[in-house]
């Protein structure tokens, strides 16, 4: 089976998906109280049997996230609930919680559950944000388990319509690495984003267009040895 040898347990969910989905893998973000609903679909590297779909959605400070990654002989599953709320003046925290299921056909099924919790301070035009994933480190056998994973972000708007944000990750007690990302809305209903992730090594770039309340949004992503990786989405929001 070729997924086992390109991707550990659960890899593909120890962080943010792309660019495009920072501020729904950080719980504190729901403090915003809004209304959306997101539906999307990614091949990595241009393999079938790498797919992800995702189902995210927000009502107030709520979210509720689903998402499934395979195909009929191997499958990772993923149902989350999270919340934010104000703590002090600019700083808000949330918590999400996700059940997660480890499927292989004819073999075993194995079920846990993930807990999350993050931070985001703001104060225009800087916005700084973190998380630690998989605190409680969900075990499913004696070697396949989800590590503990973190992240430290900040964000700046230099213009109304120009943004740059950095950001340190890393995975337990392995050396952190970096990502780069740059979004530039040259009219109201179109936003292009860039950015760079140093492990794997990545150059990621998005498109997004505004339509009402309608989103539609292009994601990709060009691994130096296994190639592209494609996702389309599309969103509704008040």
């Amino acid at each position: 089976m070729l997924i086992p040898f390109l991707f550990t347990v659960f890899e593909s969910f120890l962080f943010p998906a792309n660019i495009l989905s920072e501020n729904q893998f950080n719980p504190a973000s729901l403090y915003q109280e809004q209304f959306q609903i997101n539906l999307s679909t990614e091949v990595k590297f241009s393999l079938s049997d790498l797919r992800t779909y995702t189902l995210y959605s927000e009502i107030k400070s709520y979210s509720l996230n689903i998402a499934s990654f395979g195909n009929d002989l191997y499958r990772e599953n993923v149902v989350g609930f999270g919340f934010g709320f104000p703590l002090i003046r600019n700083f808000a925290a949330g918590l999400h919680i996700s059940l997660v299921n480890y499927w292989i056909k004819d073999y075993y099924s194995h079920y846990g559950y993930s807990l999350r919790i993050g931070g985001v301070f703001e104060n225009s035009p800087i916005e700084i944000d973190g998380w630690i994933n998989n605190i409680n480190v969900p075990k499913f056998s004696d070697i396949d388990y989800l590590p503990l994973t973190y992240s430290v972000r900040c964000n700046y708007w230099t213009m109304e319509n120009l943004s740059f944000d950095f950001g340190v990750r890393g995975i337990e007690t392995d050396l952190p690495f970096f990502k780069f990302g740059l979004f530039y809305a040259p009219i109201k209903i179109i936003k292009f984003g860039v950015g760079v992730n140093t492990e794997p090594l990545l150059l990621e770039y998005s498109l997004e267009i505004y339509l009402g309340e309608l989103t539609l949004n292009y994601f990709g992503s060009n691994h130096h040895q296994l190639g592209l990786s494609h996702s389309l989405g599309v969103g509704f929001n008040l």
